[in-house]
């Protein structure tokens, strides 16, 4: 791993450790829920502040927003976003299934019902996660990683690194002993299932749209299940550790080893 790539990856959870506390004290003192709104979805781009203060380093002879634009240049076929969307949609009723199977919970009663509340929850995950990270996850670090390793070991170090980027998040979702472990490794499972699931994809057609709409879908996905969140996390881990064992497997166009 390059030195610059570990100085990003320092600098991106130090900056992420800093807006959460400021996020506390906003809580704490000023009590205004909307400025905590504005505040969690700028810590969920702190890597891509953090590949923007470091570009010219970087890339020391290019210019940035050409940059930008140059990672959704290439152009993506209709077949992957079908297989990208059937993927996550046979997720998503794999998981109602088996928590209708095995906790006897109606298929009506684990989705939001209200389309307003699904409009409102996909626009908000977008503007957090799939849109504030993958410039920074993908766009350099993955890309970065790929010079030295496979695809595949490229994606689980880089599914690692984002998985404890996330361990604050870890502390304050209010689990302890035996659940919070159980969250942990779930939630670990989960991103490091989705990084090679996105790494797979991206590496057949380097556009970031690929790897932002699998993340949003993820996120979505978990998001609009209501219910038990550890139950949700726990089968959707699975779910998602199955395909991606699947993706290894089949390997196409040697999509994780070349």
């Amino acid at each position: 791993m390059s030195r610059m790539v570990k100085k990003y990856i320092l600098w991106t959870y130090l900056m992420f450790f800093i807006f959460l506390l400021v996020i506390g004290a906003t809580m704490l003192f000023l009590k205004s829920q909307p400025i905590v709104d504005i505040l969690v979805v700028l810590s969920s781009w702190t890597a891509t502040f953090v590949f923007l203060a470091m570009f010219h380093k970087v890339h020391p002879q290019e210019n940035l927003w050409n940059f930008i634009k140059s990672q959704f240049r290439e152009r993506i076929t209709i077949s992957m976003v079908f297989c990208i969307v059937l993927i996550q949609l046979l997720v998503l009723i794999g998981c109602l299934l088996l928590t209708n199977k095995v906790w006897n919970l109606p298929l009506y009663e684990q989705l939001t019902a209200s389309w307003t509340s699904l409009l409102i929850v996909f626009g908000y995950n977008l503007i957090q996660g799939p849109l504030g990270e993958e410039l920074g996850w993908r766009g350099f670090v993955l890309k970065e990683l790929l010079k030295r390793f496979t695809p595949l070991k490229s994606a689980i170090i880089i599914g690692v690194f984002w998985g404890f980027w996330h361990t604050p998040l870890w502390l304050m979702s209010g689990y302890t002993g035996y659940q919070l472990l159980q969250y942990i490794i779930c939630f670990l499972g989960a991103i490091v299932a989705v990084s090679i699931i996105i790494t797979a994809f991206y590496n057949l057609n380097h556009n970031l749209i690929i790897p932002i709409t699998i993340h949003q879908l993820f996120n979505y996905s978990v998001a609009i299940q209501i219910g038990d969140v550890l139950r949700t996390l726990t089968v959707t881990s699975v779910l998602y550790i199955t395909v991606a064992v699947i993706i290894v497997l089949v390997n196409y166009k040697k999509c994780l080893y070349r």
